[in-house]
């Protein structure tokens, strides 16, 4: 399941309860009288309710927060590596952690190529993982194309911990690089010429431009002298 999806499921559960988030003050002035809802006294009354109902809405939404790995923050992934029996370190980052507790609950049952899958998926977008059983071996090719923002050593680890123990494992780190370039060339020439009178001169010019890609622009002038007396 994304991390889209999974927010967007915490934020529907919590809707369904009706948990108020923002303006519970002018919420409960709604449900009294004018002459209580003018009263400097239950004014304050009710500002300082609803900013404590503002605060349980905060707290129980991030408590839904911490029902997946996929969407748990700091707090909520401590107690997720305590359940699957991980020790927790803080200086990794969060989605390295929440994608080695992924990893974690995705060694249950019999460890099969697709069990090595998963696993290498929680961390990577693509994985291929080619058998040479004869030789006692596996190769595993982790594809990305946005890059690896971390050191793979959890995963690793992982994998170490769900394969056979008498199977090596080879791996291959494949990152591809997705862009569009364009070229353009642009030629300009000018050339500005002053004929004099009663001068005759032949002019001749001749020129050769090879290019790929090219867009040429010629200008030229000329300006009559005045007639010398």
């Amino acid at each position: 399941m994304s991390n889209s999806s999974d927010s967007t499921l915490a934020s529907s559960i919590i809707g369904e309860i009706g948990i108020l988030t923002a303006e519970n003050s002018e919420e409960l002035k709604s449900y009294v009288l004018d002459e209580i809802r003018n009263s400097s006294i239950f004014n304050e009354i009710f500002n300082e309710h609803g900013q404590v109902l503002d605060k349980i809405g905060l707290d129980i939404s991030d408590l839904f927060l911490q029902v997946l790995p996929q969407t748990a923050t700091e707090w909520g992934l401590t107690l997720w590596e305590k359940r699957v029996g991980i020790t927790t370190n803080t200086s990794k980052s969060i989605e390295e952690r929440r994608a080695k507790i992924l990893a974690k609950l995705n060694t249950k049952g019999t460890t099969t190529v697709e069990v090595i899958r998963q696993i290498c998926k929680s961390f990577v977008s693509s994985v291929e993982i080619i058998q040479n059983n004869s030789d006692y071996y596996f190769e595993v090719n982790l594809l990305t194309t946005t890059g690896f923002p971390y050191a793979l050593d959890s995963l690793y680890d992982s994998v170490e911990i769900a394969k056979q123990a008498h199977l090596g494992v080879e791996y291959k780190l494949i990152a591809t690089t997705q862009s569009e370039i364009y070229y353009g060339l642009l030629a300009m020439t000018g050339e500005c010429l002053t004929v004099y009178p009663r001068i005759d001169k032949k002019i001749e010019t001749s020129g050769k431009i090879e290019a790929g890609i090219s867009q040429n622009v010629g200008s030229g002038s000329i300006t009559q002298s005045k007639e010398v007396i």
